[in-house]
């Protein structure tokens, strides 16, 4: 009896130290024992695709996108001082969503990125199983969790627990640069379920220097919309400090900073959620104050956007999440589906209408360039095409200034797709193929009045993405586009009347994934 209960409580020692060690993600396939708490879920690994390349010929070329399986919102943002991460939900088992995991890539330029192994693997807590909803991290940088080990900043990711019967938000932390995590008391909350909807989601947290604290920034109810700050000292004890009550707040809410006209001793707080509704004012420390109606920025296939936390010289960088057809992967031969929108500036201006957030192209991606053509005063018709002399072209980055005059149409034949600015309607619209090869018109930008008669443009096309840029990011839209839209001629004409080509600068960019 005696040698029996010996080895009986061998037994539990074991199975006990088995549990307290089960949070830290130590392997690929990490599978800590089902006993008690915390034990990830079977069947995920962590490995991240080391044998898949870049080299298909549909991938996208200059826009993050994982080696493999779906993505979508992406998550965690921060920069620690070496490396911008990227985390991203994830399915590591199929290309369609399920199964929600943080991938995981670095890069040093928000250009070039390293994809690592997947970060927050799902797992199941007090016999309730979950997945791993968005959210955010941040660097510890005053080690107010305590955790800090040498030099190395403690990251820590705090994201929703995607469990029934109710959501709640629970943090991780890495004390590794994001190699390894720990699941502060074994994925359980840091912020309970409020009571307000059973599926609460997506903490934003960020360090907000003039009150001394941080603060989490969560939506937690839709009819009315109602988003619920938090304050803390510590990362893992929250107080409530107040409720934004908003009808357009829906999820991924995210907080930043941003000067005035690039002035920091004139700073706002701008407020915004998944569909890219914004609000401008002041924030001090428990409550957002408005300063500007609702208003509203990216238009089409752009959702679920998040900055960088804790930017060098308090720079705002904006990546979302290019939501497009469902099914395109298979269809085209890629093994991942969906991709990430290129990375934008985010900047505050005061124009005629008030405080307006404008959004563009990061100047990082001129290290992409590969030769640039430049053309001006050209006189646009029917018959004459401006670009003529110009090769096939791929990966584009172009800046255009015209005068619509009395054309009823400017048109653009690109790569993929082709645009026609609407003179008449202000508009920019474009045509491209669809699911199954179907022929689409959307409209691009609208309320596209020439400013002193000229009308400014960027645009960047990839494989299967065009992002269009009015007026210096005053306004952005995002749209997936079919590879096999045929790349003809360049072309670049009027119709129904003569316009005036100003300037145009068409840049040709090489890849950014690494050569095979």
């Amino acid at each position: 009896m005696l040698v029996r209960r010996v080895a009986l409580l061998a037994l539990i020692l074991v199975a006990y130290g088995a549990v307290l060690d089960a949070p830290r993600a130590l392997g690929a396939d990490a599978k800590p024992a089902q006993v008690g708490g915390f034990a990830f879920t079977d069947g995920i690994s962590a490995a991240g695709y080391p044998g898949v390349g870049y080299d298909q010929p549909n991938r996208p070329q200059f826009h993050f996108c994982s080696k493999k399986n779906w993505l979508n919102d992406p998550n965690g943002m921060v920069w620690d001082g070496e490396f911008y991460h990227l985390f991203f939900q994830h399915n590591p088992k199929a290309t369609r969503w399920g199964n929600m995991t943080w991938g995981h890539a670095v890069s040093r330029d928000m250009i070039r990125w390293t994809q690592r192994d997947h970060a927050l693997l799902p797992y199941q807590v007090d016999g309730r199983r979950g997945t791993i909803y968005s959210g955010t991290a941040v660097v510890d940088h005053n080690n107010s969790l305590g955790k800090q080990v040498g030099d190395t900043k403690t990251l820590c990711a705090f994201y929703t627990f995607a469990s029934k019967p109710k959501f709640y938000q629970a943090m991780a932390y890495s004390t590794d640069g994001g190699e390894t995590w720990t699941y502060w008391d074994e994925g359980r909350a840091v912020v309970p379920n409020q009571g307000f909807d059973n599926r609460e989601r997506d903490p934003k947290v960020f360090w907000h220097e003039a009150s001394g604290q941080w603060v989490m920034a969560l939506w937690v109810q839709r009819k009315p919309g109602r988003v619920r700050f938090f304050t803390s000292q510590n990362l893992t004890d929250w107080r409530f400090a107040s409720d934004l009550m908003r009808d357009w707040a829906f999820e991924c809410m995210d907080v930043v900073f941003l000067p005035v006209d690039g002035d920091p001793a004139n700073t706002k707080c701008v407020i915004y959620d998944a569909s890219f509704d914004y609000e401008v004012g002041a924030f001090d420390g428990k409550v957002f104050r408005s300063e500007t109606p609702a208003l509203k920025h990216a238009r089409s296939d752009f959702y679920a956007a998040q900055t960088f936390n804790q930017g060098p010289g308090g720079r705002v960088v904006q990546i979302g999440w290019m939501r497009g057809p469902r099914k395109l992967g298979g269809e085209i031969g890629v093994p991942h589906n969906q991709q990430m929108s290129f990375p934008c500036d985010l900047t505050l201006k005061s124009t005629p209408y008030g405080l307006r957030l404008f959004c563009y192209p990061i100047p990082e991606v001129a290290s992409l360039v590969k030769t640039t053509h430049t053309l001006a005063g050209v006189t646009l018709t029917r018959d004459a095409n401006a670009l003529a002399d110009l090769p096939e072209l791929d990966l584009v980055d172009l800046d255009v200034t015209f005068r619509p005059g009395g054309a009823a149409e400017v048109v653009f034949d690109l790569p993929r797709v082709t645009l026609r600015y609407l003179t008449k309607e202000q508009k920019l619209v474009h045509t491209g193929l669809g699911d199954k090869g179907r022929q689409r018109e959307l409209t691009c930008l609208g309320n596209l009045a020439p400013r002193d008669g000229l009308v400014t443009l960027r645009l960047l096309i990839d494989r299967l993405s065009l992002e269009a840029y009015a007026f210096g990011g005053e306004a952005f839209s995002a749209h997936y586009i079919h590879p096999r839209q045929p790349a003809e001629q360049p072309c670049l004409r009027a119709i129904g009347g003569q316009a005036e080509l100003v300037e145009l600068t068409v840049r040709e960019l090489g890849a950014a994934w690494p050569k095979p």
